[in-house]
């Protein structure tokens, strides 16, 4: 199957107002579907799906679309990730065909989401009516943790047992080689024998960002620890699981997050629960594993500015200078809060609540201003020369790591940082700013190989003339006119670099023989933003179409005649421009002069006289 056959197989594999539906609640208004917005505030409903048509759309916010653009601005993901979404939720395999895995099997994914829901909903219902489960619901209880968050978090509880999930197992579809493929349980090196992985452990289940479980956090419960118990036991990765990829109640707080774009993220699970039990409900965490560049790309997706919570003991300060450069690199709005007194986020809620919490959110500095403040701190910068020239170099390389790109807001951060530093450590701003260049130069010529073949590709929607508008309408509204106007009507007629492309894409469809209906014109574009602009087009052109006095062809041939007329006109301008600047010789300007005075009169419609009248 080609990339192309897959996209339309997909496409047609799915409905806009299921899709659409899932994430928001429709109603029927008319021929189609509204709801209320989720990236603005939208108190009456102003987001508008065609069932017809396949399309979405919110004039408010400016955006709309196919079912991939949706996904694309719903998850924050490029054309290829909507594409396999989309495919995994059809049911659609992509690329090259592979055997299929057998339903039941460790092999099928369908089979390990499913088995994961089971064993979390067997956690959970274990915490909430076992008899077995009467030590964790105490736990629970100290920790302050309420009913609404442990129902609200599918809070669960594995007992003290080594057999107890592979007992319960036994009644269903799931065998033990499913429950070790979904991280559940383990094998024994000495015996070779099954046993449950989280026993006598409180459960977190882990989702991914569709709100499906793939993994599992256990924290041990204090009276059942022996000296050999890891305090948290973590799902290994797994088919469905990748610690990097994922970080834990990103599900329940994305649709939150949709007006702040903001994100703050904390070390436990705990920690994330305690945080939105008092009211801070922006709150998501790492999941056994340190920050790394892909987790920074996820938070990317949903947030443009986040909040890292470091406790206040030294081992949470000791891991900051590892993070901080990674942020600065992803070019990503990093503040940095550490908390007083050697409090975690859950004991600060526990005494100071979250309206305090918030407080310090407030006061959190950027992470460049604390990258500075740790690496000076306890130098006497005017006596101590040598530890303040290793600080300042530590400084300059991790602002350099993150400036790899052109002149922007980043680049003229860094040229207010770098007077600064020049004041703070008494040095000349220009040795700052030239030992800062060659840092960055550094830095550059490790990204330049990979950004020849990575540099995405952007829209800049300008204008439409109304002319190339209506061209557009006409193509969106009869399809079967496409091959005349890609025959009369050029690239080069049309100004606005967005019509070219959607004519581009037109002409494309029309040469590979596929069909030039709307959807598959939409189909075939992979930009959200220009997705957006047709669709806009063809919703324009719907109202106009009972209106419209004259027939597809006579529209198609006037807005031909109209647009060769201007394509002239701009012409006829460059030629006076050229004749004002005296590039042609005198021969040259006179066929010149005898070619502009043609193409006036054909402007005017009149034309000129031939031999013989």
């Amino acid at each position: 199957m080609t990339y192309g056959d897959a996209k339309e197989q997909v496409r047609q594999a799915t409905d806009i107002v299921e899709l659409v539906g899932k994430h928001l609640e429709l109603r029927r208004a008319g021929r189609g579907y509204v709801g209320r917005c989720p990236w603005h505030d939208d108190r009456r409903p102003s987001l508008q799906v065609n069932s017809d048509r396949q399309t979405w759309k919110c004039w408010v916010c400016d955006i709309g679309g196919d079912v991939f653009s949706f996904v694309m601005k719903r998850e924050g993901c490029d054309f290829r990730e909507a594409l396999q979404m989309l495919a995994d939720r059809a049911g659609i395999q992509l690329g090259p065909q592979r055997k299929k895995a057998e339903p039941g099997s460790p092999e099928d994914k369908n089979t390990l989401y499913q088995c994961c829901d089971w064993a979390a909903r067997q956690f959970h219902e274990f915490l909430l009516r076992s008899d077995g489960a009467a030590i964790a619901r105490e736990y629970v209880e100290e920790r302050n943790i309420t009913p609404t968050s442990v129902e609200r978090f599918r809070v669960g509880f594995s007992p003290d047992d080594w057999s107890w999930l592979l007992d319960r197992v036994r009644n269903t579809p799931y065998s033990p080689k499913v429950l070790e493929a979904c991280g559940l349980v383990g094998t024994s090196e000495r015996s070779g024998n099954y046993y449950d992985r989280f026993k006598g452990r409180l459960i977190f289940p882990i989702r991914d960002t569709q709100g499906r479980t793939i993994a599992f956090g256990g924290r041990i419960l204090p009276k059942l620890a022996d000296a050999n118990a890891a305090k948290y036991v973590n799902s290994p990765e797994t088919r469905l699981y990748t610690k990097s990829d994922t970080l834990y109640a990103l599900d329940i707080v994305r649709d939150r997050i949709n007006k702040s774009r903001q994100l703050t993220v904390v070390e436990g699970y705990t920690d994330v629960i305690l945080c939105h039990q008092h009211g801070v409900d922006d709150v998501v965490a790492c999941c056994g594993t340190a920050l790394n560049e892909r987790h920074i790309k996820l938070l990317k997706r949903f947030a443009d500015t986040v909040y890292l919570v470091l406790d206040g003991d030294a081992a949470g300060q000791s891991r900051t200078n590892d993070i901080l450069e990674l942020f600065v690199a992803a070019q990503l709005d990093l503040r940095i809060l550490t908390l007083p007194d050697e409090y975690d986020p859950a004991e600060f809620m526990e005494e100071k609540g979250g309206e305090a919490f918030r407080e310090l959110l407030t006061g959190a500095i950027d992470a460049l201003e604390h990258k500075i403040r740790v690496a000076t701190r306890g130098i006497d910068l005017a006596r101590d020369t040598h530890r303040a020239n290793l600080a300042l170099e530590d400084i300059l390389k991790t602002i350099a790591s993150g400036m790899t790109g052109g002149v922007d807001a980043a680049s003229l951060r860094a040229a207010q940082l770098i007077a600064r530093l020049a004041r703070q450590f008494a040095l000349d701003e220009a040795d700052v700013r030239s030992r800062f260049q060659q840092l960055r130069k550094g830095s550059r010529a490790a990204e330049d190989s990979a950004e020849r073949t990575t540099v995405p590709r952007s829209h800049k929607l300008e204008a439409l003339s109304p002319f190339e508008t209506e061209l557009l309408e006409i193509l969106c509204l009869h399809p079967e006119l496409v091959p005349t106007a890609l025959a009369d009507v050029a690239e080069g007629d049309l100004t606005s670099p967005t019509a070219r492309e959607l004519l581009t894409t037109y002409r494309r469809l029309e040469e590979s023989g596929d069909s030039l209906e709307f959807n598959t014109v939409l189909g075939e574009i992979e930009a959200p933003e220009l997705k957006h602009v047709l669709v806009e087009l063809d919703d324009l052109a719907q109202e106009k179409s009972p209106k419209a006095i004259l027939s597809g062809p006579d529209r198609l041939r006037s807005v031909i005649r109209q647009l060769h007329q201007q394509h002239e006109l701009r012409e006829l301008r460059q030629t006076e421009a050229a004749l004002e600047q005296r590039t042609f010789s005198e021969q040259e300007e006179l066929n010149v002069l005898s070619q502009m005075i043609a193409a006036k009169r054909r402007q005017q419609g009149i034309h000129a006289p031939t031999e013989g009248r």
